[in-house]
């Protein structure tokens, strides 16, 4: 018995079926759609904005001045590994998710806790960079 697979070249409906080749799709980074598929999160008017840097120091100090000593501490370490000196709402949100990746790998508890408070209060900072973007604060 012989096995054959037939594959039309361009007729039927994969002729006619208009494809984006692949070097004209947008790439999308996975923390920015799992995030944007939330509804219940707050969500960007303009979603050029994931990608608007911030300086730190000045993030910082904007926290700092509004009494948010937990937004800023992440604020001073989340995404430095991308970027010492500047902060995106994007790199916030890839932090997220590998704090997440972590509590996976956690070997206790008490890991598995601090790094849930730890995730939330990202996911905490990310909310309000967005506020506060939306608000041309930022």
């Amino acid at each position: 018995m012989e096995l054959s697979f037939w594959s039309p070249d361009s007729s039927g409906m994969q002729g006619r079926m208009s494809t984006v080749p692949m070097r004209s799709r947008v790439v999308r980074d996975p923390a920015r759609v799992r995030w944007e598929s939330q509804p219940w999160r707050r969500q960007l008017r303009n979603p050029d904005g994931f990608e608007a840097r911030v300086s730190r120091a000045q993030l910082v100090a904007m926290l700092l001045a509004e009494n948010l000593d937990v937004d800023a501490e992440v604020a001073r370490f989340a995404g430095a590994s991308e970027d010492a000196e500047h902060l995106t709402i994007l790199q916030v949100l890839r932090f997220a998710d590998l704090l997440t990746r972590r509590m996976h790998l956690a070997e206790s508890d008490d890991q598995m806790l601090q790094l849930a408070h730890l995730r939330r209060n990202t996911e905490d900072l990310a909310e309000r960079m967005i506020e506060w973007t939306n608000q041309d604060r930022l």
